[in-house]
């Protein structure tokens, strides 16, 4: 002991503390699920034991090299971070650029360098840094196991929404994820023997200058488009949970940022998009018409943007031992159904509510982009805007927190009269924590029944939640089964169970409507396809014969319907991206469309899809992002966009 005393200075606190971490680390070795077993991980095992008994002592005579020991502690620590966030997602580093994983260490680095300046403590720098990405690591691959990718640029503005939705989710706590807790722990608790810190004002402002001078040479970089691009350090469009995989979460997370903001496109000018709308306009096309008897009538218009509401068998056939889509598949006389291109999958609900609500395409927009939070202002053209000149009363309704999505304020600039949320429920009917939406389709009912007592017409958008994603409830049992499939889906099955509920739903919505004396127009479609096993839709799109960029294609299609209880031509459209979808809706109800809307019906008869996936033309040819924004029409449509969205067009 004499010895050790000799070159070993303990401390009782950090002595605790160092035990306490080696006992949770064992714990979690021995007792959280392991699904590895190799000679790189046992070596690990022994070197964090190692780590955890030296964090708690202190070694005599090495105070001449405190500073630089302090000063490699800065310089591993962020290395440290950027191996835990991409492990504990099972993104191997060595499966990554060179320049992506430099670019991933000098963001993180920025972070701890700032912190630096800011503190003059490498101990405060590193311990705050260290708490900072272990909680932001963890919170990605929570957000990545429940959407399937992790979080993105825009989820700054959307924390609210994320706390409203989580309680949806069964979150497991893993061993890796013990794991990058007890590795920062250790980190924090070497940091603690860090004493130095840079003396006189001069050092101080000289780390100010190195830190000022290192974030302009990182703006010059991130803000380069030039670089961004021929490095693909850009955030994809077309996969994203692709993105992260090969970036780094991080890195994709702020090389998302320069592109929050929307410039305008080459070529741009107020003239020159009123110029495309018209000439769009004058062509007189057909497509998208609709016949109907109503002579003049306005219809009561009911939109329905249903949760998660899809029809799998887009991304292969599979059989089930019962129907689940019985009513909607019924649906023929005085319907016009099909399938709908939205641009969004497992979440980011409010990105098709944009599409459908403004006829505006998100493929213009920045990857991870959210107009709801960034874009909508008073003056931005909607669907309400139309329908009030044509005298419309119109509702919002959401079971859900208001501060959701920025819905309040959104919904407030389009102006409806009435918006309600959770709180304002009446009928709090509940299926697996959510409302249902039998219970959303009651007040539904009652909402449009107390204002038909005062207005000639009305017009109610809604926004169901019941079948939010989580499949994973034990207490709500799955009577629709998969029959012809090798895997075991049981959080697909739950879902699919959810489906019969809803469509069951509708038939009741529609059953109570048809009866209805003036004439009622209701749409549904589906926001996007559920996060669900993703070995179901491996082995789905395996034995589907589609190209790789049909099997992406579908994997964002969702079933749409347009059912009046008066006489509609009946039809039916394979694919039609959302964008279009509010066209068809004034064209079934008998009433006029804008200047923007016709232009609309116009680019539809070439280009059917035109979504963040890729456009498909009339020939039902599929272009990939990259190719799809060559096209003549592509780019004026981004024109016309612009001009309609930012530049005061109407």
């Amino acid at each position: 002991m004499k010895i050790l005393e000799k070159y070993i200075e303990m401390n009782k606190i950090r002595g605790i503390i160092s035990a306490v971490v080696l006992v949770l680390f064992l714990t979690a070795w021995e007792l959280l699920p392991k699904s590895f077993s190799s000679t790189y991980t046992h070596v690990e095992y022994v070197l964090v034991l190692v780590l955890c008994v030296l964090s708690g002592v202190k070694f005599k005579g090495l105070e001449k090299y405190q500073g630089a020991f302090c000063i490699i502690l800065l310089l591993v620590s962020p290395a440290v971070c950027l191996f835990n966030t991409e492990r504990v997602v099972k993104n191997s580093l060595w499966d990554m650029t060179f320049l992506m994983v430099t670019l991933n260490y000098a963001v993180y680095f920025l972070v701890f360098l700032v912190l630096y300046a800011l503190t003059n403590r490498i101990r405060v720098a590193v311990s705050v840094g260290m708490t900072v990405f272990t909680i932001y690591s963890l919170a990605n691959s929570f957000v990545l196991e429940f959407r399937g990718y992790g979080i993105r640029t825009s989820d700054v503005y959307a924390i609210q929404t994320a706390m409203n939705v989580s309680k949806g989710y069964e979150l497991t706590f893993t061993y890796k994820r013990a794991y990058i807790i007890l590795i920062a722990l250790i980190v924090i608790l070497i940091a603690m023997h860090c004493e130095y810190r840079a003396k006189g004002k001069g050092s101080r402002i000289l780390a100010g200058v190195v830190t000022l001078c290192y974030m302009l040479v990182l703006y010059q970089v991130f803000w380069n488009d030039d670089f961004m691009t021929d490095n693909y350090v850009k955030p994809y469009q077309w996969e994203i949970a692709a993105s992260a995989e090969y970036h780094g979460a991080f890195l994709d997370f702020c090389a998302g940022i320069p592109y929050l903001s929307v410039e305008s496109p080459q070529g741009y000018s107020a003239a020159k998009a009123k110029e495309i709308e018209q000439t769009y306009m004058e062509k007189e096309s057909d497509v998208l018409s609709v016949e109907t008897d109503l002579n003049g009538k306005k219809p009561d218009v009911i939109v329905i943007m249903n949760e998660s509401f899809s029809d799998l068998r887009r991304n292969g056939g599979f059989t089930t031992d019962q129907p689940y889509l019985e009513c909607y598949e019924s649906l023929q006389e005085n319907a016009i159904r099909g399938y709908t291109s939205v641009p969004v999958f497992g979440g980011l609900t409010a990105n098709s509510e944009f599409e459908f609500m403004t006829g505006f395409s998100n493929a213009f927009f920045p990857a991870g982009a959210l107009a709801y939070q960034s874009y909508v202002k008073d003056s931005t053209p909607n669907l309400n805007d139309c329908m009030k000149e044509q005298g419309y009363y119109s509702i919002f309704m959401h079971p859900m927190s208001s501060s959701g999505w920025n819905r309040k304020n959104v919904y407030a600039s389009f102006g409806f009269d009435e918006a309600y949320y959770l709180p304002d429920w009446q009928n709090k009917e509940y299926v697996r924590g959510a409302i249902s939406d039998r219970g959303d389709y009651k007040d539904l009912i009652q909402r449009y029944e107390d204002a038909k007592e005062e207005n000639e017409q009305v017009f109610l958008f809604n926004v169901t939640m019941q079948n939010h994603g989580g499949y994973m409830d034990a207490k709500y049992g799955s009577s629709v089964h998969i029959t012809d499939m090798e895997g075991y889906y049981p959080q697909t099955e739950q879902y699919l169970t959810l489906m019969k509920e809803s469509d069951q739903a509708l038939k009741e919505l529609i059953d109570y409507f048809s009866e209805a004396e003036d004439p009622v127009l209701i749409c549904m479609f589906g926001d996007h396809q559920p996060s669900v096993e993703q070995e179901f839709y491996d082995e789905l799109q395996s034995r589907s014969g589609y190209s790789e960029v049909e099997k992406q294609a579908g994997q964002y299609q969702t079933p749409f319907i347009l059912y009046a209880n008066y006489d509609i031509e009946e039809q039916y459209y394979e694919n039609i991206s959302l964008n279009y979808l509010q066209v068809l809706l004034m064209e079934a109800a008998g009433l006029p469309l804008t200047d923007y809307q016709s232009y609309l019906k116009g680019l539809y008869e070439e280009y059917p899809v035109v979504n963040v996936n890729g456009t498909m033309d009339k020939e039902g040819n599929w272009y990939e992002w990259t190719q799809a924004e060559e096209l003549e029409a592509v780019e004026e449509y981004s024109i016309v966009q612009y001009w309609q969205l930012f530049g005061g067009g109407k």
